[in-house]
C-alpha cells in the first residue's frame, strides 16, 4: 500500500519537478531518523516526527531518544528539524538520492513582517538559500498526501530568499529580473557570467542560486 500511495504521489508531484528543480517535500510525521536543534543551541538526536503542522510550517516536533523517552519541542524552541527520507520514498526515482533529509529552518518570513519561522530549506547551505514559500503556491486543484498538499496545476510558484542569514525576500517568477541587483550585485564574477535575469530564466533558478554560492562565496567572504 505505501509503493502504491508514493507511486501516485509521484505522477502528481512531475509537473511540480519539471516547472522547479528544489520542490517541496512537507514534514515527515511518522518516526524517521533525525535529530533537532534548539533555540538555546542543544542537539538532539533520535527518531523524529512532527507532530502537527500549522500554515505549512512544523507547531512541533516529537524527539524518541535512544533511551526510549519522547521529548515534545513547541515550533518556538526550536531553530532547525531534519528529518531523514525513507528508503523507500527513492523507489520511483523522483526525488534525487542526493537529497537525503527534508530540512525546516527558522528564517525571517517576509509574509509576516520578517518575524522568524520554520520554513523547509529546498537548497543548499550558502550566501543564499531558498526556502518554500507555501503562500506563493497558487494551485488550481489540490491532492492531500497524510501531512502535505500538492496541487495538480501550479500557476505560480514562489521563493523565500534568504541572504546572509538575515536579509528575507519573495522572489517570483515576475519579480526574478526586479531582484537580480539585490541578490547578485554584489559578486562581479558572477554578474559577468549572469548579467541579468528574466521570466525565461526561472525553471533554473535554483541553478543560478548555486551557481552563486559556488562562484561568489570562500568560506563567509564574498568575492
Amino acid at each position: 500500500m505505501k509503493t502504491l500511495k508514493i507511486s501516485f504521489l509521484v505522477a502528481l508531484l512531475s509537473p511540480l519537478l519539471g516547472a522547479a528543480q528544489y520542490a517541496p517535500l512537507g514534514a515527515i510525521t511518522s518516526w524517521t531518523d533525525g535529530y533537532v536543534v534548539t533555540t538555546d543551541n542543544d542537539t538532539i538526536r533520535g527518531k523524529v516526527r512532527v507532530g502537527m503542522m500549522v500554515n505549512d510550517a512544523p507547531a512541533n516536533a516529537i524527539v524518541r531518544t535512544a533511551d526510549d523517552k519522547k521529548v515534545t519541542f513547541k515550533s518556538d524552541k526550536l531553530r532547525l528539524i531534519a528529518q531523514d527520507i525513507p528508503k523507500f520514498a527513492y523507489a520511483t526515482g523522483a526525488i534525487p538520492r542526493e537529497r537525503e533529509q527534508v530540512i525546516f529552518e527558522r528564517v525571517p518570513n517576509p509574509r509576516r513582517d520578517h518575524k522568524t519561522a520554520l520554513l523547509e530549506r529546498l537548497s543548499h547551505p550558502g550566501k543564499l538559500v531558498l526556502y518554500f514559500d507555501a503562500n506563493g503556491w497558487k494551485k488550481n486543484m489540490e491532492y492531500t498526501f497524510g501531512n502535505f498538499t500538492i496541487g495538480t496545476n501550479p500557476k505560480d510558484l514562489s521563493f523565500v530568499v534568504v541572504k546572509d542569514q538575515t536579509n528575507a525576500r519573495i522572489v517570483k517568477k515576475g519579480t526574478i529580473d526586479d531582484e537580480h541587483e539585490a541578490l547578485f550585485g554584489d559578486c562581479p564574477a558572477f554578474v559577468r557570467q549572469y548579467p541579468a535575469a528574466t521570466r525565461r530564466d526561472w525553471n533554473r533558478f535554483g541553478e543560478i542560486v548555486e551557481a552563486y554560492n559556488q562562484t561568489c562565496v570562500v568560506g563567509s567572504v564574498a568575492n
